[in-house]
């Protein structure tokens, strides 16, 4: 199969496959913001400590993101996350599909001017630009070359239940990623996508069980996280436990603002007071304790895979 284009890597990367107005109004606003701020980067050239969200996906980077973004002293991109500049030089597709993996060797010149170009245009000179993908729980290597000043948010989740709601979004119709170049076996889910994050070693589970998928998904995306936080170092490096998100979100997001060295904005408190009304990107509504309920044999059966993992994490097996 023929490598894509630079433009159906971008087009892929979008994550939104039935765009309608609030899309395109969003990136029109995206468009008109770097215009905006071009001649302040051709001057300076900047990107002026980044802060990078980082979790497994279905751990609540979503929901933690949604609420950091609109203190007015950070830029995000728009409409959300923005795979299409962290991938449109390194698709898996331009890779052999071997996985979302990414580390300091792997940037280049030109990519990293172009990344740190993209968020320069959107942050400026005045705010701090700031991303969240659960992809680049495999690239903080990568991501701190890039940006050697950056700040990262680690939020982790019990296991049990992160995976328990890997497996409710698999069979869900949504979070579709990569149209994979051959289907994959997995039963009971749609063959054509692959969901989340590529592992390494994901071609061996493309037969599933989707419980060990996902599993392996949370696991692999906690242990490269940890490991790249002992290498940036605890001045840069925050850790958030869902759970304490969920019970006291005020207090802990507080916490997390003055590590950033930010104010507490009072847009973002009431965002943060209101998150317990407002569920954030969920397929069932929260609950502790639901994987006993939903998924209770499947996640027995991967408990194994993840316990190491989640001892490392801090949460009793």
């Amino acid at each position: 199969m023929a490598e894509p284009s630079r433009r159906q890597i971008r087009k892929s990367l979008t994550t939104n496959f039935n765009p309608g107005p609030a899309y395109f109004k969003q990136r029109s606003i995206l468009r008109a913001t770097q215009a905006l701020h071009v001649p302040g980067w051709l001057r300076d050239g900047r990107v002026r400590r980044p802060v990078f969200i980082l979790g497994a996906p279905r751990s609540g980077t979503t929901l933690l993101y949604r609420i950091l973004r609109i203190h007015p002293q950070l830029a995000h991109w728009r409409p959300s996350e923005a795979h299409e500049v962290w991938e449109l030089d390194y698709h898996p597709a331009l890779r052999g599909w071997e996985s979302n993996v990414l580390t300091a060797q792997d940037v280049t010149e030109e990519a990293a001017a172009r990344i740190r170009r993209s968020f320069g245009l959107v942050a400026g000179k005045t705010r701090r630009f700031i991303d969240k993908t659960p992809r680049n729980t495999l690239r903080v290597a990568f991501m701190d070359a890039v940006f050697p000043d950056a700040q990262y948010v680690f939020l982790k989740r019990d296991g049990r239940e992160n995976v328990n709601s890997l497996i409710n979004a698999w069979r869900s119709p949504r979070y579709r990623v990569y149209r994979l170049p051959e289907p994959h076996a997995i039963p009971g889910v749609d063959p054509a996508w692959w969901k989340f994050v590529l592992y390494p070693g994901w071609s061996d589970d493309a037969n599933g069980p989707l419980e060990v998928v996902c599993a392996k998904q949370w696991a692999v995306s906690n242990e490269f996280a940890l490991d790249g936080g002992e290498k940036v170092g605890r001045d840069r490096w925050i850790e958030v436990r869902y759970e304490d998100l969920v019970d006291a979100p005020v207090d802990e997001v507080g916490r997390i603002l003055e590590r950033l060295e930010l104010p507490y904005a009072a847009a973002v408190r009431g965002r943060a007071a209101a998150m317990a009304t407002t569920p954030v990107n969920t397929v069932t509504p929260p609950e502790r304790g639901k994987w006993k309920r939903e998924n209770p044999d499947e996640v027995e059966r991967i408990l194994p895979l993840i316990e190491s993992v989640m001892v490392r994490m801090g949460y009793a097996p």
